[in-house]
């Protein structure tokens, strides 16, 4: 069972003709099954993953501190630079149906929709003649919204994970967003099972 469902998908991030049991709405389903499993495994680890989704109830709801906060959303307090904050976490589930998990499943879901094999490879649907706009800027304002919300890393410490070395030790705040990455930073004791995996931008070329 997934903390989102298809009413995440709204604003910015809205597809079309998702009500009821039409096709759109069983493709989007099994989208969010799919990547919510991939984008929590990312942002939390394998173990830390396991434990959250052994805490939840038959309704796929979190019993247990510290998964209600990180489902939920919590306060928390938050060092950088010496300066301490006082930021919100809005939690992978809530009321604004703003989710990194629902920005992650757009994403893939419009790029598995608007694209097809062919012969000669991976073309756009109606890309030569059809007159269809293309996806790709909701495609990468929905990455980058994600990403807000996931957490981002300063540049210099990407080649640590080029490298294949990844522990708690290396994470440090750099900025005052209220992101997942900040709250488990902040929240480390209660996740020390935590294990990050920074996601890169891309553009419109895909890279």
């Amino acid at each position: 069972m997934a903390f989102i469902d298809n009413t995440y998908f709204v604003g910015e991030i809205t597809i079309p003709d998702i009500a009821g049991l039409n096709s759109n709405a069983t493709a989007l389903t099994q989208a969010i099954d799919q990547y919510e499993k991939e984008i929590l495994i990312s942002l939390l680890g394998y173990k830390l993953y396991s434990l959250l989704m052994a805490d939840l109830d038959e309704d796929g709801k979190p019993q247990t501190e510290p998964y209600l906060s990180l489902v939920n959303g919590a306060e928390f307090d938050h060092v950088c630079d010496g300066e301490t904050v006082l930021l919100k976490w809005n939690g992978l589930v809530n009321t604004d149906r703003q989710s990194l998990i629902a920005y992650y499943a757009y994403y893939k879901y419009v790029e598995r929709q608007t694209t097809h094999l062919s012969g000669v490879g991976t073309i756009l649907p109606g890309s030569e003649k059809g007159g269809r706009v293309s996806p790709v800027n909701k495609m990468i304002n929905a990455w980058e919204r994600m990403r807000e919300l996931y957490g981002k890393l300063p540049p210099q410490t990407k080649r640590y994970y080029e490298n294949y070395i990844s522990c708690v030790a290396m994470y440090y705040p750099h900025d005052f967003n209220p992101s997942a990455y900040n709250y488990l930073l902040s929240n480390k004791e209660s996740f020390p099972d935590w294990r990050f995996t920074p996601i890169c931008g891309i553009n419109i070329f895909g890279i």
